[in-house]
């Protein structure tokens, strides 16, 4: 064995020590990364217990503590005052319950694979929160019946007080309106006329319901006391309004007396302007509106007369916003009227131009137009007239609009229909081979349109073409007499 081969075989087992060495280490990091993922997803999937588990421990105990003071609010104020508190904590234990179960499933002797572990521990965690808020609605309707039962005798006593007060006022209310029946119509107070009546039934029921909670109070009925201290409380209430309607009424028929003197003043103006207006402007509307103006201002009482100050505003604050209504229409239908006159001459003028274009298609090329081109051009015709016969502006514009449309639409048929019939045989004997529809001869080279030359120079060619065959008939008729 010479040098060269020792040499060869050492480096290859250099080569294979290397390799075994680099496939080894490889094959132990690969283990040592499993592992450390295995440690990880078991110290995650315990943290996840360790949560279930403690949520599932905070949520039962505050379960059972809601029994007992649920059971001691049943013992104090009876199960009729705790009745719909009942269902808040069995919802509370049917959520405990599956969540046991739950717990349960991850602690027997079954073995679990990680995600049914990391599901279950979430339902725990989730299971719990959704009980400990039916929990938090129980403590909040204790809390709430806690407060009605402390608050409900004060309540009671505020309701005594209150009624009261407000009984002293009814006679000062009945006095207020026999001295404001001397200076108003009696239908300017039937708003506020029954008050002090209605005040006193509200308050006779306000006294009965204080009797009843007090009533309720002393045989530990505390929900049905609560709603009884209230009812009085509302009754009170409405009573008091009433009598301040009663006070605060006056007032108001001063205000409404001011304000009607105002406004006199001001219908009396615009009547004269309105009546100023020409009797043409004037029709309709305008005259209308000055006559029931006219007699609200009639209907209003002679000084010193009782009368009703608010009716009466109202009466003639609303004739008076009708005339002004009325007298706006017409300025805007006038200024409408104006702009329209303005606008005619330029329509008219527009839709001639429009009819006369679509009439020179139609008269140059007669046969290939269509009934649809000269049934537009028909009723643009049409619409042009009355709009130069309109009386009113307005609709002289819209018809010259429609009718410069119509005429525009007629000749776009028209050019369509002459389009359509260049295709193969010309009248006129010739052929349309031309590339664009139109072919060379008679007039046309190459089918192009002689440059300056309309669509009227190529048709009437045609018909010149027509006419000339006509005669060379008629000369040939000739002819054959001398045969």
């Amino acid at each position: 064995m010479d040098a060269g081969q020792i040499v060869g075989i050492v480096t290859g087992l250099v080569v294979v020590v290397v390799l075994v060495t680099a496939v080894a280490f490889w094959a132990a990091r690969r283990r040592t990364a499993g592992r450390k993922r295995a440690q990880d997803l078991e110290a995650e999937l315990q943290r996840l217990g360790v949560e279930a588990g403690s949520a599932l421990v905070r949520a039962d105990e505050r379960a059972r503590l809601a029994e007992d003071e649920l059971a001691f609010a049943q013992a104090e104020l009876g199960d009729r005052e705790t009745r719909e508190l009942a269902p808040t904590l069995r919802r509370a234990r049917e959520r405990l319950s599956e969540a046991f179960h739950h717990n349960q499933l991850l602690h027997d002797h079954v073995p679990d694979t990680d995600q049914q572990r990391r599901e279950w521990s979430a339902r725990i965690v989730d299971l719990c929160r959704s009980a400990d808020a039916s929990l938090d609605e129980l403590d909040r309707g204790l809390a709430a019946l806690r407060q009605t039962v402390r608050s409900t005798p004060e309540a009671v006593d505020r309701v005594d007080a209150e009624l009261a007060r407000v009984r002293e006022a009814v006679p000062a209310a009945r006095a207020d309106l026999e001295r404001l029946r001397g200076q108003y119509a009696e239908r300017a107070l039937l708003p506020v006329a029954d008050n002090p009546e209605q005040a006193e039934r509200l308050l006779e029921f306000a006294g009965r319901s204080a009797a009843a909670a007090r009533k309720r109070l002393t045989t530990q009925q505390v929900a049905e006391a609560g709603a009884a201290a209230r009812a009085a409380e509302e009754a009170v209430r409405r009573a008091e309004g009433l009598l301040r309607a009663v006070d605060d009424y006056e007032a108001e028929a001063l205000r409404a007396e001011a304000a009607l003197g105002a406004i006199v003043a001001e219908s009396r103006a615009e009547l004269a302007q309105a009546r100023a207006l020409p009797e043409g402007q004037r029709a309709g509307r305008i005259d209308g509106a000055v006559t029931a103006l006219e007699e609200a201002l009639a209907a209003l009482p002679a000084p010193g007369e009782p009368g009703d100050p608010v009716g009466s505003l109202t009466r003639v604050r609303e004739a008076n916003t009708a005339l002004d209504d009325a007298v706006a229409e017409r300025a805007e239908r006038d200024e409408r009227a104006r702009r329209a006159a303005a606008r005619l001459g330029p329509a008219l003028d527009d839709a001639e131009r429009q009819l006369a274009a679509a009439r020179s298609v139609v008269d140059d090329y007669r046969a290939p137009v269509g009934a649809d081109a000269r049934t537009r051009l028909a009723e643009a015709e049409r619409e042009v007239a009355q709009a130069r016969t309109a009386d009113d502006p307005e609709r002289g514009v819209a018809a010259a609009r429609r009718g410069a449309a119509l005429a525009a639409e007629a000749a776009t048929l028209a050019h369509r229909d002459i389009a359509r019939s260049g295709q193969g045989q010309r009248w006129d004997g010739g052929y349309n081979g031309g590339p664009d529809g139109y072919g060379g001869g008679y007039g046309w080279q190459g089918g192009r349109r002689p440059a300056g030359r309309g669509g009227s120079d190529v048709f009437g060619a045609v018909l010149g073409g027509m006419v000339l065959g006509g005669i060379l008939d008629d000369i040939g008729d000739i002819g054959d007499i001398f045969d």
